[in-house]
């Protein structure tokens, strides 16, 4: 219990903090915090934990349109309704030709939006819905659900709590703390914003791509800790934090990883369920097949120890291999089929 503000550090505030640490704007001097995202799920769940934080919350939807290249402020009008809206140009950072109308609107369940360009008019309703927002329209739109929460308590917390917005990094009480929950919950938190779940042919993984190499690097420590192995790769401008692989999937699963991101969370789910095989992480191979044959405490074949393991015979078969040339295990070529097994 932090008593000054009275926040319990709990599994919930933790993932409130790591939200808003890596996907929110805040600041104590201007009195602002805001939180935008497209998935109305994760929202739900926030607002759910700032409400019972006793925290009131305001909702405003931000809506950006497509426009043809080149476009000028003056060339066109939004309304909704009988009102003409407030709006500015937002220009792509790789193309200063294509550009964005972007609005904020009062949240409401339903709007009417007219684009006017040109003595064209070109409808947009939307619809919020209870798990997501949609539209329908001829221009291609972006629709981002917007909290805004700044109150004095939560800003000061903020401010003490997580340092300098300029840098960052994870907090001494999660680096100190011994409890998985909480550290679970601040990752699932930082997938859940920052994140991506990847599935395609045989690679699965989870990877979270930033410039911030220390915030990075104190995750893969800080994971390490529960036995679960990722890596650090260059990503262009940016670095990749990557976890593959069931073994260490089935451990963050095991320490109450959560996605609340609606289409994230599908795709775990489904990566999850997709495994026919429990595969190992990369170069845990030595480890998964001798501590196997232990557990199974007598000559084995290679057929009767795949089924044991539940892996294909192929595979099994190379890595029986692999570790007998690597003097790890024994193998008895008197018998057919030869018997494998740990020499004690």
């Amino acid at each position: 219990m932090i008593a000054q503000y009275d926040f319990e550090l709990n599994k919930e505030m933790i993932y409130l903090i790591e939200t808003l640490k890596v996907e929110s704007y805040w600041n104590l001097k201007n009195f602002t915090l805001t939180l935008q995202n497209k998935d109305i799920p994760l929202l739900n769940y926030i607002e759910k934990i700032v409400y019972n934080l006793g925290i009131n919350i305001g909702k405003r939807l931000l809506l950006k349109i497509k426009l043809k290249e080149k476009t000028k402020k003056e060339d066109i009008k939004i309304t909704n309704g009988n009102k003409e809206l407030n709006f500015h140009i937002e220009k792509s950072p790789f193309d200063n030709n294509k550009v964005k109308a972007v609005t904020s609107l009062p949240y409401r369940k339903d709007y009417e939006i007219i684009l006017i360009q040109k003595n064209k008019k070109t409808p947009i309703k939307i619809k919020c819905l209870k798990k997501k927002i949609i539209y329908n329209g001829k221009v291609k739109c972006w629709i981002y659900k917007d909290l805004r929460f700044p109150t004095k308590k939560i800003l000061e917390f903020l401010t003490e709590y997580c340092g300098d917005r300029k840098k960052i990094v994870i907090e001494e009480f999660l680096l100190k703390s011994k409890d998985p929950s909480l550290i679970s919950s601040a990752f699932s938190a930082l997938v859940d914003c920052e994140g991506s779940i990847n599935w395609y042919g045989f690679k699965r993984n989870i990877e979270i791509r930033m410039k911030e190499k220390t915030y990075l690097s104190q995750w893969k420590d800080l994971l390490k800790t529960f036995d679960i192995d990722a890596r650090i790769e260059k990503r262009k401008e940016l670095l990749g934090l990557v976890i593959e692989g069931w073994e260490d999937f089935d451990k963050l699963k095991n320490i109450g990883f959560k996605l609340y991101h609606s289409k994230k969370a599908e795709k775990w789910e489904k990566i999850m369920n997709g495994f026919k095989t429990k595969q190992i992480s990369r170069d845990s191979y030595k480890k998964f097949y001798t501590d196997k044959l232990k557990e199974i405490n007598k000559k084995t074949t290679a057929k009767e120890f795949a089924e044991y393991i539940k892996k294909s015979k192929r595979v099994t078969n190379h890595y029986l291999l692999k570790l007998e040339k690597e003097n790890l295990i024994k193998c008895d070529k008197t018998h057919w089929p030869y018997l494998y097994f740990i020499s004690t």
